[in-house]
């Protein structure tokens, strides 16, 4: 299939119901059909249902079982659609406009754009930071979240963690504490091999674990290689867009939208592959039924 560049480009690729499964499929399973509940490739297919039977565990599935699809009712065309414009979009997309553009209700357009979230989210955890990393936190405004200072709304503290030319990992943090900083960064780096922040006396831990250098924003906002700009304009670029595009975000749900942001910041080089990504890493976990724990069957 070729690069999908626009609305109708996706409208046209992802017609059917057919198309859409069988795209679906080889991106899901690459190497061959598995089983969502076991995992083993011992499966039988059957075509007149649409189907796939597993041998080893007696379970019978279709394409979209176990992913952010399972048990949905709205034929995959829409999906497809709604995947295709989550990840073009440069600051994401609401669920109003979801609403208009699939023709849908607005708690099913929410719950769309949440479960393909959930999917980039999958990716982006995935993602070890290495090399030149740089950190900075900021404060955004959440409904529900707390008065933080002299601001007079409610708002949680976020961290952000850029691997220069890389990706991006971006955390809401209970409080902005050593204890929470350490636990996301000792958890989210690897193979560092400097570490940029600014004089906040939260992060002077980082000096005990990386080599680590500190710009002095009063005197510069760039000393030599030490600044923190990539991680100043990314909360800048998040900020526009939750103003601009969702005007409100509630505090429970702020961690998806950040992640949905990291997912298309890291991926920035890759614009033609954002959907093959998204559907590659769509899997749930589905717990296994007490008999098959009984038997063992891993």
């Amino acid at each position: 299939m070729h690069e999908i560049r626009s609305l109708a480009d996706a409208q046209r690729e992802f017609s059917t119901q057919h198309k859409c499964e069988e795209y679906l499929a080889r991106m899901r399973w690459p190497d061959g059909v598995r089983c969502p509940r076991c995992g083993r490739d011992h499966q039988h297919h059957m075509p007149k249902y649409r189907k796939w039977y597993c041998k080893h565990c007696d379970y019978q599935y279709s394409v979209t079982a176990g992913t952010i699809f399972h048990g949905t009712k709205l034929p995959l065309t829409k999906w497809m659609v709604a995947v295709w414009f989550l990840c073009h979009s440069p600051k994401g997309c609401s669920a109003k406009q979801l609403e208009r553009i699939l023709g849908v209700c607005y708690e099913t357009a929410w719950s769309m754009a949440h479960r393909i979230r959930e999917a980039m989210a999958n990716d982006v955890n995935m993602r070890m930071l290495s090399g030149e990393i740089e950190l900075d936190a900021a404060v955004v405004r959440a409904d529900g979240g707390r008065a933080t200072g002299n601001v007079p709304y409610n708002t949680k503290d976020v961290l952000g963690i850029v691997e220069r030319g890389g990706a991006l990992r971006l955390f809401v943090l209970k409080r902005l504490a050593r204890r929470n900083i350490e636990h996301v960064v000792m958890r989210t780096v690897e193979d560092v091999e400097v570490i940029y922040s600014d004089m906040c006396s939260k992060l002077g831990f980082l000096g005990y674990y990386f080599p680590h250098e500190r710009v002095n924003h009063w005197l510069s906002h760039v000393d030599g290689r030490a600044h923190v700009n990539h991680c100043e304009n990314v909360f800048s670029l998040f900020k526009r867009g939750l103003r601009g595009l969702f005007h409100h975000v509630s505090a429970k749900w702020l961690q998806c939208y950040l992640d949905a942001f990291a997912f298309r910041y890291s991926h920035r080089n890759e614009r033609g592959s954002l959907l093959d990504l998204v559907l590659a890493n769509c899997e749930r976990i589905i717990p296994k039924p007490p008999v098959l724990a009984a038997k063992g069957i891993t």
